[in-house]
């Protein structure tokens, strides 16, 4: 139950959101696969932050009031989603947010810090996109409804389902953005997907 759950929950939130356009945007510039491999290590990582946050939140505050808060942002996040479809023009693509997208990848992550011994390290374990796949998607994912229902997921259901599940999810969607590019985020509306 909390692996169909989860699996289903992601995909649902996942589909056009702001990080599967990321994933899309740099498999164009960049290997498929460090781009993949980069966006799905930051998606596994934030699943597992928020199973433990939903292990977590329980024994510090009482049952019945975290299930009173998922009430509430689930309730909240299908109002928000029902208020996106209901102000979106249907006539509309998703060409203005992939070129908003495109625009914020274009100013890249900054300017580089100094070359340290931590920096050494890390390139050689890692490339330069796999980071940048990494740390936009990190970024991107912090606090995204796929996160929150994640937490609220794992505070009423079995964790390691919701783990194994999130991280299918994603990767399926991850690996759909990857492989289908820009062709797949323009054709799927934001309002369909609310």
């Amino acid at each position: 139950d909390a692996f169909l759950s989860s699996v289903s929950m992601i995909l649902v939130s996942e589909m056009g959101d702001e990080t599967f356009i990321i994933a899309a945007i740099m498999a164009m510039r960049h290997p498929r696969v460090v781009v993949f491999s980069g966006a799905i290590a930051a998606l596994s990582i934030m699943t597992v932050l928020g199973v433990a946050l939903g292990l977590v939140v329980p024994n510090l505050i009482s049952k019945d009031t975290v299930s009173k808060a998922a009430f509430v942002l689930y309730t909240f996040f299908g109002c928000r989603l029902l208020y996106i479809a209901w102000k979106a023009d249907p006539a509309a693509t998703m060409q203005e947010e992939v070129s908003e997208v495109e625009e914020k990848l274009g100013g890249g992550l900054g300017p580089k810090p100094p070359a340290g011994p931590l920096r050494r390290a890390l390139n050689r374990v890692c490339t330069p996109i796999f980071l940048e796949a990494f740390i936009l998607t990190f970024l991107a994912e912090w606090g995204d409804r796929s996160q929150i229902t994640t937490i609220a997921l794992a505070a009423h259901k079995e964790p390691y389902g919701v783990v194994v599940g999130g991280i299918i999810g994603h990767a399926f969607c991850t690996g759909l953005a990857v492989l289908g590019g820009r062709v797949i985020a323009l054709k799927i509306s934001q309002r369909v997907v609310a």
